[in-house]
């Protein structure tokens, strides 16, 4: 999934896509190439999950994204 998203260009290293986070605490559960995607994996994670686009750090859990939808 990670092979199929767009590298940043302003991050080596990382990739851009729809991330499913929680704040607190941190979890990353993925990062995605679409919206939809993302959406459900979000709904299936549970409460306090969240969705955004922003830039992934390929092999950690490093995700800079924008406001949460």
């Amino acid at each position: 999934m990670i092979a199929r998203l767009k590298k940043d260009p302003d991050n080596s290293g990382s990739v851009l896509g729809w991330g499913v986070y929680r704040m607190a605490p941190w979890d990353l559960k993925g990062v995605f190439e679409t919206k939809e995607d993302a959406r459900l994996q979000a709904e299936s994670a549970g409460e306090g999950y969240v969705v955004a686009f922003g830039s992934h750090r390929v092999g950690t859990d490093d995700f800079v994204g924008g406001h949460p939808e």
